[in-house]
C-alpha cells in the first residue's frame, strides 16, 4: 500500500524575496517543530536541502535526455542512495533545487501506479516493494534553481524553505559509504560544536592537489582552506567535500558576497566569508566509511564497483570479472 505518511503544505510566501530565495513549483513541505525552549544547536536537524542543477557535462551525451543524478548505481540512481542516507540519519524534509529538464527526479520519488498494479498482479512482490520505496522515504519538494550558476546558489534558493534552523546541505553526486550514516556523524557533530558542519575526508598526500583543501586545529575547527594546493603548501591531508550542516546564517551570506570564479556563486566562498565574520567552521571526518564522488566517469566506476562489492548477491560474481579484466593490464 502507498505510504500514510501524512505531507503537510508549504504555501509560498506571503511577500517572496528577491530571486535568491527562489519560487515553489510543487506543493511543498514545512514542518512546524516546538522545540520546548532548546536553542537551535539542541533541536533536531529534519531539513536537507540537495543541490542537482548540475549539467552533466562530463558525462554526455548520457546526460543529454538523463539528469546526471539519475545514473543508475547497480539497480538504484545515484541520487537515491544519497535520500536513503538523509532518511536513515533522521532527516524528513528534502528540498530538491534543480532546473527545468530534471522532472524525471520528481518521478523518481513519486507514485507510479500504472507500473504498481501491474507488479502487483503479476507477483513480483520484490520489484514492487523496491518500486515504491523512493516515495515513501521522506517528504520533497522541488525548486528550479534562479540566478547565478554555482554550487552556493541551490543553498539561497532554498532559503525561504528551510526557515530560520540549520538544515543539511548536499551535493547531488557525492556519496558515503559508511558503518553509521554520514549525514547522522554530522548532526551529531553539529550538536557538539554549533557552527558550520564540513564533511571531510583524508586523502593520500600525492592526491592534494587535486582537491580544496582544509587546516584544522585540535578540536577540529578549521582555521584555512586552500583550493588545489601543493602538497608542502599544507600540512594537513584533509579534503572537504559536498555534505554540510549549514547555520541558518550562511544563506544571507551566500546573498551577499559577489560571484567568483567564472561569474559563479561559491559556497566555500561564502564559507570564508562567514568565517571571517567570526563564524565557527568545523571539520567531520568521515568514520568507519570513505566519500564516494560519481561527478566524472573514473570515480564513477570506482563507486559502481564499491557498491558492487558490497552486495552479497553480486560480491562473487563482479569479484571474478574484476579478476578476469585486471589480466589484461
Amino acid at each position: 500500500m502507498p505510504s500514510d505518511r501524512k505531507r503537510p503544505i508549504i504555501a509560498p510566501p506571503r511577500h517572496p524575496p528577491r530571486w535568491a530565495y527562489g519560487f515553489v513549483l510543487l506543493q511543498c513541505v514545512r514542518r512546524v517543530h516546538s522545540n520546548g525552549g532548546a536553542t537551535l544547536s539542541e533541536s533536531p536537524i529534519k531539513k536537507a536541502v540537495i543541490a542537482a542543477a548540475g549539467s552533466g557535462t562530463r558525462f554526455l551525451p548520457a546526460t543529454k535526455a538523463i539528469p546526471k543524478e539519475m545514473i543508475p548505481l547497480i539497480d538504484r540512481p545515484i541520487i537515491q542512495y544519497l535520500v536513503e542516507e538523509l532518511a536513515a540519519s533522521g532527516i524528513e524534509d528534502v528540498v530538491f533545487v534543480s532546473r527545468w529538464d530534471k522532472k524525471v527526479l520528481e518521478d523518481h520519488f513519486d507514485q507510479h501506479p500504472t507500473l504498481e498494479d501491474a507488479l502487483e498482479a503479476s507477483g513480483k512482490e520484490r520489484y514492487l516493494v523496491e518500486t515504491r520505496r523512493p516515495g515513501e522515504l521522506v517528504n520533497v519538494a522541488y525548486i528550479r534553481q534562479k540566478g547565478p550558476y554555482g554550487n552556493g546558489t541551490p543553498a539561497l534558493n532554498a532559503a525561504s524553505l528551510v526557515g530560520a534552523e540549520p538544515f543539511v546541505y548536499a551535493f547531488g553526486d557525492d556519496l558515503v559509504s559508511s558503518e553509521v550514516p554520514f549525514t547522522s556523524q554530522l548532526i551529531e557533530q553539529y550538536h557538539k560544536t554549533p557552527g558550520l558542519i564540513l564533511g571531510a575526508q583524508r586523502v593520500p598526500r600525492d592526491e592534494v592537489p587535486n582537491y580544496g583543501m582544509i587546516e584544522v586545529d585540535a578540536e577540529m575547527r578549521v582555521t584555512k582552506i586552500v583550493e588545489k594546493p601543493a602538497p608542502a603548501a599544507v600540512t594537513s591531508n584533509l579534503v572537504g567535500f559536498g555534505r554540510y550542516v549549514l547555520p541558518p546564517e550562511l544563506p544571507a551570506v551566500l546573498g551577499e558576497i559577489p560571484t567568483g570564479k567564472g561569474g559563479e556563486l561559491w559556497l566555500m566562498d561564502a564559507i570564508e566569508a562567514y568565517m571571517r565574520r567570526g563564524g565557527a567552521v568545523y571539520a567531520c571526518p568521515v568514520r568507519g566509511g570513505r566519500w564516494l564522488t560519481t561527478g566524472d566517469p573514473v570515480n564513477y566506476l570506482e563507486a559502481l564497483f564499491h557498491y558492487g562489492l558490497e552486495r552479497e548477491d553480486l560480491r562473487d560474481d563482479l569479484a571474478r570479472i574484476i579478476k578476469r579484466l585486471a589480466k589484461r593490464l
